[in-house]
């Protein structure tokens, strides 16, 4: 499976609790209910976990981190009525592609790593390069501001805005995961294991409730 299978899987999963609320015990469910700034705390909460993780040298934790991001990343959209699709327009046009899925843009941004840097940015210079060029600390920081837009950008009511930001955030991990050398293939497989059916439900990492 790839990411961008996954990641659709995933949406449609939550889209699915919102639409036909379970009877039954779902954390997905147990999220709408609390609302928009239960919402965003976790999607903060789970963001700053997988910047940690990268600090603390634990690629696996890491990647269940970025399992969890996703995660609540995809109720937060599905919360306010933005969809996927609005996401990876806006991801495509970052990385300055149209139409590609999540796993032909990390090759994108991969292929960036060596290109041109500038002092001023400018014309032949690449930002992906420049991200690359300045490490760990500077892509991990960008991350953290890209998540703290898309936070503002939910709690404004802004749509438009908030799939924009999500893409910028999604960026952000994309360069993260280049750097840290985690690829798509280990990345669809969390996913996958995430979204392992059971019965009719779906089980997510560390999570003691159903989706």
């Amino acid at each position: 499976m790839s990411v961008q299978s996954a990641l659709e899987e995933q949406y449609e999963v939550v889209l699915d609790r919102k639409l036909s609320p379970t009877g039954g015990k779902s954390y997905t469910n147990y999220l709408y209910a609390q609302g928009l700034n239960k919402i965003l705390k976790k999607c903060g909460e789970e963001t700053f976990e997988a910047v940690i993780a990268v600090k603390s040298g634990d690629r696996e934790e890491l990647l269940g981190e970025l399992g969890d991001v996703l995660y609540h990343v995809t109720v937060l959209l599905c919360f306010l009525d933005v969809t996927l699709e609005q996401v990876m327009e806006e991801l495509n046009r970052l990385c300055q592609e149209e139409d590609q899925p999540f796993d032909r843009l990390y090759d994108v941004v991969a292929a960036r790593r060596g290109l041109t840097v500038t002092e001023d940015g400018g014309e032949g210079s690449s930002y992906t390069a420049y991200l690359f060029q300045k490490g760990t600390d500077k892509i991990l920081k960008k991350i953290g501001e890209a998540c703290s837009l898309m936070l503002i950008a939910a709690k404004d009511g802004d749509k438009a805005g908030l799939a924009e930001e999500t893409a910028g955030l999604i960026y952000h991990i994309i360069v993260m995961m280049v750097e840290q050398t985690i690829t798509v293939e280990e990345l669809a497989a969390k996913l996958d294991e995430r979204n392992g059916k059971t019965g009719n439900l779906k089980t997510f990492h560390q999570s003691n409730h159903t989706t």
